[in-house]
């Protein structure tokens, strides 16, 4: 009860103060970030009806204006249209209007203002850049889930700092085997790697998917990833996020070490919930779950996405990162082929939840569904033949496949198979199947829904898929339409299936009817409503990390919650229980029985999501061609991408060398071939493509040293 009279004072003190001149009304819901210049710019404006803030009322105006924060000049004027004719939105209890206010592009910060109610908006920023800060601190959140990393005030703040953690006696160095606490001789290395949640442990198969997002985001747009996110490795030379990732497959590395076997190991963690803040402070031992399959093959499909991504790389020390985690994954692959028979008999029971507290194993679709990732990274990155026979022999069997639905819980699945289809040498059936079926999903978060306008709030999901994670989902939701850019999937709605991603991006940027930022303590970077109390063990409830308003020190910012969750299981507790589902939500971070995990605990598969669209969003950075003093390395890059009839391919090459440009489209047919003399510094080589299909096509650059890929649109 004390959590909701919390949130309701929280409510009703914003929403009194509207009856004053020029005062905020939480009810004008925006994007607290802001809007690229020319994307879709539309505020909901809400009157609740049912739900815990139904008490509040708001009736807009029938004039807003789009004014400066400078000056408070009015730059746009408009009206309020109604959604739907007045009906409430059952999905959230709220009436509404839309208030369009696109055809303002100039960058600048503003503010909305309803002239009848003398009421305004948070304020929001308008320009390309305006999502910069908030990608930072989002990939930052890594950095802070490290385990055994100290967290000094030169990254971490003043607030924040924490010494190493779980490196201690028989911890992370030394962890024990769950099946022989008592025996030194089970002991292996197995320091590093992110927390997983809330909780301090690490899981093989609940990583799979944050990684290859988090990869799959730096090869969609690598420019905006730059070495300059304040984590200890900023300034090397290397995109941060690629330095964050290596820390995460650094670990993997040990858990593959550790079996023996080529095997990875499940899981790493405590056997207890005596949870201590700051995590520098535990003592308690730590055990392994050894080799399972499902860990296996997650930890190949990991593997294989990350060596292609770092052997592109313009490093030498990458690019033969990249190499061994290419040899890993090959020998993973071949150990999950050994160890099931051929991909016939899974292991699914290895985890008995003595190390607390998620249930790693994964049932036999899911496993197989690691195997095929594997298998469509190992062949683009060796071309060797028994992958793509693979992949085309189980391929037809996948859940994905066989029921034609492409949802949002399998996106990075979805989005290999997507690769597969551009690969040389894969079946034109194949490369149909793939592309026909993607090609029918306008019905599912996509097309359909945004244009039959079925949510007040511009992001649709059923009901159903507002349970624990719904956050996930939705981010991942937008990542489907951009998926049909990146892949050139019915190109003639290009644009609007970027609309429909926008959208959802909104939703979580506060385009709610909780009228909240799904982040953590943004304040100082944009936000003005955030998520205020995360629950994590480091950041627990009652510590001097509780909430980021009334607490010392606040949880970090950037963390993404689990979102609204109507199954939500501790009914007495309302809110988040007996809601509208994208009203199921409360501001708490208490233990059992109120279980807040189930609404505000992050999770590196939420914030590997987000940043997956977040990033795929934001304009392409211009980029230098410098390369690092002592390295010789080369930097190539194509311009314009998208295009229409000529790009430019540029190299830029630390001395004279020959090199190697291919062109290859979506079917794997060679349509361009040349070998030319690089001379020292940028080099130009220009194609005119009036005669080229539109699609997509795969640009590979190579010298002696190694290979960079870039996909080329032409519309």
């Amino acid at each position: 009860m004390q959590h909701l009279l919390t949130l309701l004072s929280a409510f009703f003190l914003l929403f009194s103060a509207t009856s004053t001149a020029q005062t905020v009304n939480p009810l004008i819901r925006i994007d607290q970030f802001g809007y690229l210049e020319n994307s879709k710019k539309v505020a909901v404006l809400s009157d609740p009806q049912t739900g815990f803030n139904a008490i509040q009322a708001y009736a807009p105006g029938s004039t807003f204006e789009l004014r400066r924060t400078g000056d408070n000049t009015s730059v746009w004027s408009g009206s309020p249209i109604s959604w739907k004719t007045g009906s409430t939105h059952t999905q959230s209890g709220d009436k509404g209007w839309w208030l369009d206010f696109s055809s303002v592009e100039t960058p600048g910060e503003y503010y909305l203002y309803d002239v009848q109610n003398q009421v305004r908006s948070h304020p929001f920023r308008i320009g390309n850049d305006c999502y910069k800060a908030v990608l930072k601190q989002a990939v930052r959140v890594f950095f802070y889930q490290r385990l055994g990393y100290e967290k000094t005030a030169a990254f971490a703040g003043d607030r924040w700092t924490d010494g190493a953690s779980y490196l201690g006696a028989n911890q992370d160095p030394a962890a024990r085997s769950r099946w022989a606490k008592n025996d030194p001789a089970t002991a292996r290395d197995l320091r590093g790697g992110w927390m997983d949640a809330g909780d301090v442990n690490k899981y093989t198969t609940f990583a799979e998917g944050p990684v290859l997002q988090l990869l799959q985001a730096y090869q969609d747009n690598p420019t905006v990833f730059t070495d300059d996110f304040n984590i200890p490795e900023s300034g090397n030379g290397i995109p941060d996020l690629l330095d964050e990732v290596k820390w995460e497959l650094d670990f993997f590395k040990r858990c593959q070490d550790a079996t023996g076997t080529n095997g990875f190991v499940l899981k790493v963690g405590v056997d207890n919930y005596n949870e201590v803040s700051p995590l520098s402070l535990d003592t308690r031992p730590r055990y392994y779950l050894p080799e399972c399959t499902s860990a296996t093959l997650a930890g190949a499909a990991m593997f294989s996405l990350a060596g292609i991504v770092y052997q592109q790389s313009n490093n030498a020390d990458l690019q033969a990162y990249g190499a061994d985690l290419i040899q890993r994954a090959a020998a993973a692959w071949a150990r999950g082929k050994d160890k099931t028979g051929n991909f016939q008999n899974f292991e699914s029971a290895c985890d008995d939840g003595d190390i607390k507290s998620g249930d790693a194993d994964r049932e036999k679709n899911a496993q197989m569904e690691s195997a095929v990732i594997a298998a469509i990274y190992l062949y683009e990155a060796t071309d060797e033949t028994q992958y793509r026979e693979f992949v085309e022999a189980r391929l037809p069997s996948l859940e994905t496949i066989s029921t034609t639905w492409w949802g949002p819980y399998k996106q990075f699945l979805e989005r290999a198979m997507l690769e597969y289809a551009t690969l040389p040498g894969v079946g034109a059936s194949t490369v149909q199947l793939i592309r026909n079926q993607k090609a029918n999903m306008n019905y599912q978060y996509s097309l359909d829904d945004y244009t039959a306008q079925k949510d007040l709030y511009r992001a649709f999901m059923e009901d159903w898929a507002h349970h624990w994670g719904s956050n996930l989902v939705r981010a991942n939701c937008g990542s489907l339409n951009m998926d049909f850019i990146q892949f050139q999937i019915n190109p003639a709605n290009t644009a609007l299936y970027r609309e429909v991603a926008e959208q959802y991006l909104h939703w979580l940027h506060g385009t709610n009817p909780l009228g909240m930022s799904m982040l953590s303590n943004m304040y100082n970077y944009g936000g003005d409503a955030c998520v205020d109390e995360i629950y994590h063990t480091w950041f627990a409830n009652g510590t001097v990390y509780d909430n980021a308003l009334t607490s010392p020190k606040g949880p970090p910012p950037g963390y993404v919650t689990g979102g609204p969750n109507k199954d939500f299981s501790y009914a007495q507790l309302s809110p988040p229980a007996n809601q509208p589902p994208q009203k199921a939500y409360l501001q708490f971070n208490s233990g059992w029985p109120e279980s807040s995990w189930e609404i505000t605990e992050p999770a590196i598969y939420y914030q590997a999501a987000y940043i997956l669209l977040l990033s795929r969003l934001m304009p392409a950075e211009m980029v230098s061609s410098t390369t690092p003093s002592g390295k010789e390395n080369w930097i190539s890059w194509v311009t314009p991408n998208p295009m229409t009839s000529q790009v430019t391919i540029t190299i830029d090459c630390p001395k004279a060398e020959s090199f190697r440009v291919e062109v290859v489209n979506s079917q794997g047919q060679t349509v361009r071939t040349q070998t030319y003399s690089c001379a020292p510094g940028a080099n130009q080589l220009r194609f005119d493509l009036n005669d080229w299909t539109a699609g997509m096509y795969m640009v590979r650059c190579s010298n002696g040293n190694g290979i960079q890929v870039h996909k080329l649109i032409k519309q």
